[in-house]
């Protein structure tokens, strides 16, 4: 069986970063599968540069246009249809797809003795799966299906997420191997306030795999939405120049506003 990991830049060089501290994530978990990132032409030169020299294998794909871009929850998600190509990597028996704005924790590559399809739930509707962490059997014929689909199938947030729910309205309801932990796709500000309760870290620790930044990204600009410490060690073992003590009580304070913040709401 061959497999791999993968995941995708579109759009620019935006989520350069994201990728890079998901590399680096990998790396440190010990696995040797193949990393690909899907890029497309508006990627530049620099950047797949970047990517190959830290040990992913670039796929050069074209863009999957938006056909709700007028739904959109967010303007980002105009370049998430391209994602459903990863469905089409037909060159791998099984993938773990990631989306570019996770960390992975833990080694996962259980993960790949799960069945195709296989997801976790959403934070906001837990009946439905988040798409940033998918296991996948490529097929040429799967993926036409969700081309095919994409002009009529409806999609509750603009995005590949709803119209990948369409495509498995009852996942909720399938057999218990297609759902996957909420651990293994864990957003940042629910990693954040289980952090800071000590009786909710030590309960959940060994089942944290992945954060995910589903919100505000940690490159993007300073927020205090959670978990900003875990990102940015990541990206700074692949960037150990841009390291500093002052950059690192940043980002500590970061977490811990965000802490005083939920500790005020519960008071």
């Amino acid at each position: 069986m061959k497999y791999a990991y993968v995941t995708m830049m579109c759009g620019g060089d935006g989520y350069l970063a994201g990728v890079e501290a998901l590399g680096q994530s990998l790396v440190e978990t010990g696995s040797l599968l193949p990393r690909v990132v899907m890029v497309t032409s508006d990627v530049s030169e620099a950047a797949r540069a970047s990517l190959a020299a830290e040990g992913w294998e670039l796929k050069l794909v074209d863009a999957v246009p938006s056909p709700r871009v007028d739904d959109a929850i967010y303007a980002r998600f105009a370049n998430s249809f391209t994602k459903l190509r990863a469905f089409d990597l037909v060159e791998f028996d099984k993938i773990v797809f990631l989306d570019a704005d996770t960390v992975v924790l833990q080694n996962i590559e259980e993960l790949f003795d799960r069945p195709s399809f296989a997801a976790g739930p959403d934070f906001f509707m837990p009946d439905r799966f988040n798409s940033g962490v998918m296991v996948i059997a490529p097929s040429h014929a799967l993926y036409a299906e969700l081309i095919e689909s994409l002009g009529s199938a409806p999609t509750y947030d603009g995005g590949d997420q709803g119209v990948l729910n369409s495509h498995w309205p009852n996942w909720w309801a399938m057999p218990v191997e297609h759902r996957l932990g909420a651990g293994y796709n864990l957003h940042h500000f629910v990693y954040q306030f289980m952090s800071s309760h000590a009786g909710l870290k030590s309960s959940f620790a060994s089942e944290i795999k992945i954060i995910h930044y589903t919100l505000q990204k940690p490159w993007q600009s300073f927020n205090v939405s959670g978990a900003s410490q875990i990102w940015w060690k990541k990206f700074y073992a692949a960037h150990p120049n841009a390291d500093s003590a002052w950059m690192r009580r940043l980002h500590a304070l970061q977490d811990s506003t965000f802490d005083r913040f939920v500790g005020m709401l519960g008071q």
